[in-house]
């Protein structure tokens, strides 16, 4: 939860282990979740913490509240299907 001036702003911020054998499942059971009550939160976000380009780590984002992630989230099948995904999408 977050205050901005006036307002209350809820996020679901879930980190996320690529190592665990059910990574995806948990991700899509996020995606589903979003689709039914997504507008109620500003973020709904898997985080991955990953080595930066430049040396050192940093974390990638995944942000299933906007639509196109969501419906290529819902594909997903597997865990590599799910890296691919954080490589093209995650900010």
């Amino acid at each position: 939860m977050r205050w901005d001036g006036d307002d209350f702003h809820f996020d679901i911020l879930e980190p996320h282990d690529p190592s665990l054998a059910d990574n995806f499942e948990k991700a899509v059971g996020l995606a589903r979740f979003s689709e039914r009550h997504g507008c109620l939160f500003d973020r709904i976000q898997l985080i991955r913490k990953q080595a930066s380009p430049t040396g050192g780590e940093t974390f990638a984002r995944l942000n299933i509240n906007t639509e196109s992630v969501r419906k290529a989230l819902l594909l997903v099948t597997n865990n590599p299907q799910l890296d691919e995904l954080f490589a093209r999408e995650a900010v």
